[in-house]
């Protein structure tokens, strides 16, 4: 059965039909019904675990869709969310995500996968250095219960009411540039705005260059002052004589 995309998308966003019950409206039934026998034509496709990851995640974003959650979450927090229904290559159902940043109700985190071709594939430091870039291998040490696959190019902004539980917190230093939250909001910045990254590293090259020939001016400038107090004394002392003589 086909859905009436067309008819159902001008009913959308018609304002006559926002205080209209969908039972009392044809059209609308109609398409639900034509969707519920289409779901149901695909469940002998679905797995066990396919099925119980859609019919969780329906139901979660059925109690929660009007919440508003405002609880406490922190940058670099490891939280455990539910995606929800995604287009592949996003993830969806049940991921571990990385806090970013966070908003009031909302964040903006980076999420996670055990999969294994993915980690295969994931740049590490030391274990992968060629790794693909949007795929970044973290573990134990780095504060996740397991080794698995930071997805940086799935990053997103999502509600705190998708969050299941907490799992942890990152172990480095969130300040230090050489490590690994720092590392992947700079490969964020450099590879999804990149030209917003050039003239970044453009203009922090310009204030190192700058930086540079202040401080060797500077020590140009003590050694000059260093000098004259050396003159300045050498010429008082020549004066002693003459004043002695003078006098």
């Amino acid at each position: 059965m086909r859905i009436d995309y067309r008819k159902l998308g001008q009913i959308a966003i018609d304002p006559s039909y926002r205080n209209i019950p969908a039972k009392d409206t044809s059209d609308v039934l109609a398409n639900y019904l034509y969707l519920m026998s289409n779901l149901n034509a695909d469940v002998d496709a679905w797995s066990a675990s396919e099925m119980a990851m859609i019919t969780n995640s329906l139901n979660r974003w059925q109690d929660r869709k009007t919440q508003l959650n405002r609880q406490q979450v922190s940058v670099g927090d490891i939280l455990m969310v539910d995606l929800g229904l995604h287009y592949a290559p996003e993830l969806s159902y049940g991921h571990p995500v990385l806090v970013l940043e966070e908003w009031k109700n909302l964040m903006f985190v980076v999420p996670a996968t055990s999969s294994s071709s993915k980690l295969a594939q994931a740049y590490h430091p030391t274990d992968n250095p060629s790794g693909k870039w949007y795929y970044r291998k973290v573990g134990v040490s780095d504060g996740f219960a397991h080794d698995c696959v930071l997805i940086i190019n799935n990053a997103k902004i999502i509600s705190k009411s998708a969050i299941l539980s907490p799992m942890g917190k990152l172990t480095c230093d969130l300040q230090d540039e050489t490590q690994l939250f720092r590392e992947v909001k700079n490969t964020l910045l450099e590879h999804l705005f990149h030209r917003e990254w050039a003239a970044h590293q453009n203009l922090a090259g310009a204030y190192h260059e700058l930086q540079e020939k202040f401080d060797a001016l500077q020590k140009e400038k003590e050694i000059s002052n260093g000098r004259i107090q050396d003159l300045e004394h050498q010429i008082k002392e020549l004066s002693k004589p003459i004043d002695n003589h003078q006098n």
